[in-house]
This record gives C-alpha cells, structure tokens and sequence, in this order.
C-alpha cells in the first residue's frame, strides 16, 4: 500500500485541528490525520495503514506532529509558517524508516527526551556564555 504525503497530529483539540486543517488548505499542505488515544501503543506503520485500535489508551500531554512522506519544502513550510499563527508549538520530527517499526508511545518518549536534552544542552550554553 503507498500512502501519500500526510501529517500525524497528537494531543491537539477539535478546535486546534480545524484551525490546522485551514492552515494546511493555505499553505497546500498534505492531509492530517489525528492519532486518536486508542492508537498510542500501536506501531506508528500501524496508525497509517490499518484500522487499528488497542485496548490500552495512551496519555501524553505534548503536542507531536511526525510527518510521513512530506516534502523537506513543505515540512520546514509547515514549521516556519506556524510561528506566526495562534496555534501550539509541537514536537516536530519525520517519520524515519526505523522510527515506522515504534510503538507511538515509545516514538513520543523518545521525542520528548531528545527535545528535553537539547533544551537543557542550549541553557547549559546560554549561562556559560555569560
């Protein structure tokens, strides 16, 4: 099965979703697809191309947004552009051939400790520029 081009959403509110799906018309960009909380554990290539649905349901607060098939024009488009609208900053990160055979849940650990160690490396940085 070939899937185009489409944006992963997590955590985001009905409203929040509405108001991407608007931002992506503008700007051309692909379908997105919410991560609903009954696929968390599956497998990110289980999320795309099946119907899935685990018994288990995923809570993670972050907001994620993983790109599969995305053009690199159109995904730093999307980062760019999304500075200057009202909506959320997520966690952003492509869908990689290694990161398809993850569960979401560990996809979105991993995410968030990378983002959490660079933040913390860039204060680091910051404080002994002083």
């Amino acid at each position: 099965m070939d899937l185009g081009p489409c944006v992963l959403l997590w955590n985001y509110s009905v409203e929040e979703i509405l108001k991407i799906d608007q931002f992506f018309q503008e700007i051309g960009a692909p379908q997105a697809c919410v991560i609903e909380i009954d696929q968390g554990h599956l497998l990110v290539h289980e999320i795309l191309f099946t119907d899935k649905r685990s018994r288990e349901e995923f809570a993670c607060d972050e907001k994620i947004m993983l790109f599969y098939n995305t053009p690199a024009d159109m995904v730093h488009t999307i980062m760019s552009k999304t500075k200057n609208t009202d909506l959320p900053r997520p966690i952003y990160a492509m869908i990689t051939e290694q990161s398809i055979e993850w569960k979401f849940s560990y996809l979105a650990g991993h995410l968030i400790k990378e983002r959490d160690f660079f933040m913390k490396k860039k204060k680091q940085q910051a404080y002994s520029e002083r």
